[in-house]
């Protein structure tokens, strides 16, 4: 079961992504997905779903890494820098992940002031620097 700091936080995540779903998984992590991102041009499409695992003990540990739609491509055809085409633990689901984490957003997460709404932010920036 999520824990209501989770649950929570996915509030503010669904109040600006109104499609946003938060699947609870084996482990007690949660899998955080929203379909249909828009991207800046420089990608190969003009949207794409991201996707997340929400840490068991979040928000102690935080998010780190996530997936896109599996055929997202740079606009040139070739793959994103630090990208591969894997399975979503723990799912059926299969994705483009991206090895992002938060020290590489140049963000340094502190649970006491950081949300599930900031790391959906660090998402979206690495979108904004197609490479």
């Amino acid at each position: 079961m999520l824990s209501q700091v989770t649950q929570r936080q996915f509030e503010r995540v669904r109040e600006r992504y109104p499609s946003a779903s938060l699947q609870p998984l084996p482990s007690g992590a949660g899998l955080l997905s929203i379909p249909d991102v828009p991207l800046p041009a420089g990608w190969s499409a003009a949207r794409t779903a991201i996707h997340f695992l929400v840490p068991v003990g979040y928000p102690g540990p935080t998010p780190d890494c996530f997936w896109a739609d599996q055929g997202l491509l740079l606009a040139s055809g070739v793959p994103p820098q630090a990208s591969n085409v894997t399975s979503i633990p723990e799912t059926s689901m299969i994705g483009r992940w991206f090895s992002w984490h938060v020290v590489e957003a140049q963000n340094n997460w502190n649970p006491n002031r950081d949300d599930l709404m900031t790391y959906v932010s660090i998402v979206l920036d690495r979108f904004r620097r197609p490479q």
